[in-house]
């Protein structure tokens, strides 16, 4: 009795907030639910198949394989572009950092840095990467949590643009490093705020430790005292957020002019920037999961744009700093840049029909689409996009694994083996976050122009025991 009176109340809720949803996509298409594939650079022909820049993706299939990764170079500039414009328009002295963390593929950081960006980096990997690439070390931010003293001296050496410290330990190791190589070493500190993340990150304002560390810093030699770092979460959809958090660093700014005679150039407030086209999890979308409903997809409308961001934070910046010493803003939007960018295609290997429920295998799972555990993204047929969604269809990977869900209860045309799904930006994230779970890992390539070429190589079953000195009996 109790728990048939539990389920009613959550299906009541279930009902309620499927009716908010659907009141908050009145005005978008009816069609793919208003969430069309031109919102990724997408086309459906018309026979019903997704296309790219004049290519059908099956025909990227047929050629490629699946699992595969596809990467437009042509949006990866477009979101640039379109992040970093208003910025600039309100605030000319706007850097972007690509976000390495994020997709450290070298074929998509390389063309941000075309564009113009930045890196910024948190392992001594991400570093060398960087360095790799081309990318000269002035253009390189170093921040993290826990850097090695071999992470430190390597920074030091490539002449980095700043090192954010995280830590006091950080500022002797900086400093030995920096006497020793004969330089003087741009720092930062990472500061956490009345907001966003803080845990094992930076050094409080509130406590007066972020202060304390620039008081160390001024009078430790080979350090300069640079700037300030920040970075609240990840997938934020709030302007407010942000604005509450820079004024309380541009206060901690004033302060420090006031009392250390420090003046800051450089003011890097992070990254977390949410995507329209992406929508985290809350518990009401595992409860909807859990009835055999569909989570709530995206809502773009929810997301702030970069003209929203940018104009306000740029007016904080006016107000709260001298007009002949404006400082440099530094952003390091991730997810933001290169979320759309990337597509995801899977194949169906095998179906099942079980308790009612169409089920689909695809051939790739949690080992590369670890984001869909908190995240919900767009999934589109690959084919038959003019076809009615006939039934709720349940996705899984391949792994010998119950947890190795790819979606649940998506509205889907009559799928079968030799159908793929596309799993939309899947360009954070997923590649970081990708493992050998009894599987090689996925190919990469990059369309530009209506050509494709293979910017990673599909992983051997070879490539996957190269490092284990395998011997034949």
């Amino acid at each position: 009795m109790i728990e048939r009176a539990k389920r009613s109340f959550k299906e009541l809720v279930i009902r309620r907030l499927q009716r908010e949803d659907a009141q908050a996509r009145r005005d978008l298409p009816a069609q793919f639910n208003g969430l069309p594939p031109s919102l990724w650079g997408y086309d459906v022909t018309a026979d019903g198949v997704l296309g790219l820049e004049g290519l059908r993706v099956p025909e990227l299939i047929s050629r490629y394989g699946t699992p595969l990764y596809v990467v437009s170079a042509a949006w990866l500039r477009k979101t640039y572009e379109d992040f970093i414009r208003p910025f600039r328009e309100h605030y000319p002295d706007t850097r972007l950092a690509t976000s390495y963390k994020t997709n450290p593929v070298p074929a998509v950081v390389s063309t941000l840095h075309e564009c113009g960006t930045d890196a910024e980096v948190i392992s001594e990997f991400e570093m060398w990467l960087a360095g790799r690439v081309g990318l000269p070390g002035e253009r390189i931010i170093v921040n993290g949590p826990g850097k090695s003293r071999a992470m430190l001296e390597r920074a030091v050496s490539m002449g980095v643009k700043v090192i954010n410290i995280d830590g006091f330990e950080e500022i002797e190791a900086i400093s030995a490093a920096a006497r020793r190589l004969g330089r003087v070493q741009p720092v930062g500190v990472r500061v956490t705020t009345s907001v966003g993340w803080s845990s094992q990150f930076g050094l409080p304002l509130a406590t007066g430790d972020a202060f304390a560390a620039f008081e160390r810093i001024k009078r430790t030699p080979g350090l300069e005292a640079m700037g300030v770092h920040l970075h609240l979460g990840t997938g934020l959809k709030s302007v407010d957020l942000y604005l509450r958090a820079i004024t309380e660093v541009l206060e901690f700014g004033a302060l420090l002019r006031e009392r250390l005679g420090i003046e800051l150039r450089c003011y890097d407030l992070g990254g977390g920037y949410g995507v329209p086209t992406v929508r985290g999890k809350d518990v009401w979308d595992d409860r909807m999961l859990s009835l055999g409903y569909p989570a709530r997809e995206p809502l773009p409308a929810a997301c702030p744009s970069p003209a929203d961001y940018a104009a306000r934070i740029a007016a904080l910046f006016k107000e709260r700093t001298p007009p002949d010493r404006r400082p440099q803003i530094v952003l390091e939007p991730g997810r933001a840049i290169t979320s759309s960018a990337q597509t995801l295609l899977l194949s169906v290997i095998a179906t099942k029909d079980t308790y009612g429920v169409r089920r689909l295998i695809l051939d790739g799972g949690k080992n590369i689409t670890l984001p869909l555990g908190w995240e919900t993204h767009k999934i589109f047929p690959v084919q038959r996009l003019n076809d009615p969604a006939v039934r709720s269809t349940c996705l899984y990977g391949p792994l010998c694994h119950p947890g190795d869900v790819v979606a649940s209860h998506l509205p889907l045309p009559e799928m079968g083996v030799g159908d793929a799904i596309a799993i939309m930006d899947a360009g954070a994230y997923f590649v970081p976050n990708q493992m050998n779970f009894s599987n090689p890992r996925p190919a990469i390539v990059m369309v530009e122009g209506g050509k494709v070429r293979v910017v990673r190589q599909r992983e051997s079953f070879e490539d996957v025991v190269r490092l284990d000195g395998i011997t034949a009996d």
